[in-house]
This record gives structure tokens, sequence and C-alpha cells, in this order.
């Protein structure tokens, strides 16, 4: 599929701030399963965009405003064709053995432990009481782990915010697509299957999905022979051609979307759009 992405965030500052310095994870990646066509960023008040490629490969954009403004804003407009098949078959050949004789394992330290977000916390433990023990077939174990967090778990926009940690979530059993993503991941790497955090976006359609009207958050497991698998809990969902990955990280902080620090009023305001759209053309092809 081939799709056009919007991503709007707005600042409104009560009083002018004299300085402001943001990091963007906004342009899509390029790899075996989607690239990436055209990206472009326009900045109000005009700033002059710095680039580079983090650790974990994702292409970064950073930018200073200096004269004095009272608002700020980021308009990333994206072209994406995915690759990925609509209905993606289940994980089935990935084992433990496999896995445990991989020799990327360690490669993937960061997404073997905890990070910020990411602890192994009592609740875990409480939490692993609701699940199977991992059998050797792990690619299907995963899969009933993203399924037991989508029915045992409410979306709920009020429950959590973009710091809450896994312990929130699982006290609350309830929080959004981030608070999902992150508890999967807990579970996981504490069960020794490397995790890792994906943003991105997902395309709604016709079909009545969670998480579609902004950044999207979703789990990638590493299952040899497979390599990355993506999960999405929030929807019990195999990531599919509907989706369109943005960067991978150990959890959120890696990968917010926008970010950044300024110098003024203490009190902001923050909107954000998003409209994901397929090309017409795409959708003919389809048809």
């Amino acid at each position: 599929m081939e799709y056009t992405i919007d991503h709007q965030t707005a600042y409104y500052y009560p009083d002018n701030v004299s300085e402001s310095y943001t990091v963007l994870h906004l342009q899509p990646r390029s790899d075996h399963n989607q690239f990436c066509t055209r990206y472009v960023v326009d900045v109000a008040p005009h700033a002059q965009l710095h680039a580079y490629v983090d650790r974990f490969g994702n292409e970064v954009q950073h930018f200073a405003i200096l004269p004095s403004h009272d608002r700020l804003s980021i308009l990333a407009h994206s072209t994406v064709v995915t690759l990925l098949e609509s209905d993606p078959p289940e994980p089935v050949e990935a084992t433990r053995s496999l896995l445990d004789a991989d020799l990327q394992l360690p490669r993937l330290y960061d997404f073997m432990n905890e990070s910020t977000f990411v602890r192994f916390t009592p609740e875990i433990e409480t939490f692993w009481r609701e699940l199977d023990i991992p059998p050797d077939r792990i690619g299907i174990w995963c899969r009933n782990v993203s399924r037991h967090i989508h029915e045992t778990f409410a979306y709920d926009t009020e429950a959590t915010t973009v710091r809450s940690t896994v312990r929130e979530a699982l006290s609350r059993r309830a929080g959004v697509c981030q608070d999902f993503a992150h508890v999967m991941i807990a579970v996981l790497r504490s069960a020794g299957v490397p995790a890792r955090y994906v943003s991105g976006y997902i395309f709604r359609g016709e079909s009545q999905v969670l998480g579609a009207e902004a950044s999207h958050a979703w789990c990638e497991a590493y299952l040899p022979p497979h390599g990355w698998i993506g999960f999405d809990p929030t929807n019990d969902l195999l990531v599919n051609d509907h989706f369109v990955k943005v960067a991978i990280g150990r959890d959120y902080r890696d990968v917010s979307p926008v970010r950044g620090v300024y110098r003024g009023s203490k009190h902001a305001e923050m909107s954000v759009n998003v409209a994901v759209d397929v090309l017409a053309s795409a959708q003919q092809q389809q048809q």
C-alpha cells in the first residue's frame, strides 16, 4: 500500500518564549518492509533543520528557534510504500531452541534488559501467573501474550500519561498504545525474548482500530528464523501493510515523535493532528 501522512504538532505559549530547541522522530524508516519516498518538514517560525542517524538507525532532525515567539508549528508530510502482507502468517516456526542458538543475541542486549519505562517489577511477576509458561514455540506464545493484553486491558486515554511506566499500566489495567506496547515488551524481555518499541502510524481504513488518531506504537519481537516480527497488542494484530514504521528503540523515551525544551512561560498548550490516507493510485490498484 502507498500512504500519505500529515503529522502536525503545535505549541501555544501564553507568553513569549525567548528560545526553543526541538528534536524530531517523524521520518518513516526505509527497510525491507517499507520505503519512504518523500519526507518534508515545515517549521513556523522558520528554522534551519539539522539531521543525524541515531544509534538505532532512525533518521532524526533537530532545530533551534532563538527569536522570541508565542507559538511553534511543526508539519511533517511523508509518502510511504508498505510491502508487508495484508494478512501475515503466524510465526509458528519460531522456537526457543532457535533463539538460544542465534548468533545475533549478544548484539541485542538493549532489547533484552530493562530500560527507562520498561522495568521488571513485582507486577510483572503477578501478570506472569495469568500466562502460560513460554513453550519451545515462542512465536505462538508471543501471539498469545499480545492477545491477553488486548483482552484484559482497557483502552483509556485518561488512565496514563506519556511518562507512565509498566508498573502504572499494570496496576490500572488501562492505558493507550504506548502502555500496551511497554507491557508486552516487559513480559517478553523478562522471558528472555528480545523485544523493542516501535513508533509509527496505523491506517484505519474501514476497520475499527485504536490508535489511528495520532502516532501509534507496537512491539517487535526477535523470533528466529523470521527475524523481527511486529505485534500490536492494542488491536490484537500482527503488523501488516496498514502499519507505517517511523522509529525503533528500547521504549518511548528513545523515539518520542517531538520533544524539546524552551526558555520562558511555564505552561504551554499542545495539539497533535495526524492524517493517514491511501494514495488514489494505490487504492485503485488494490481494487
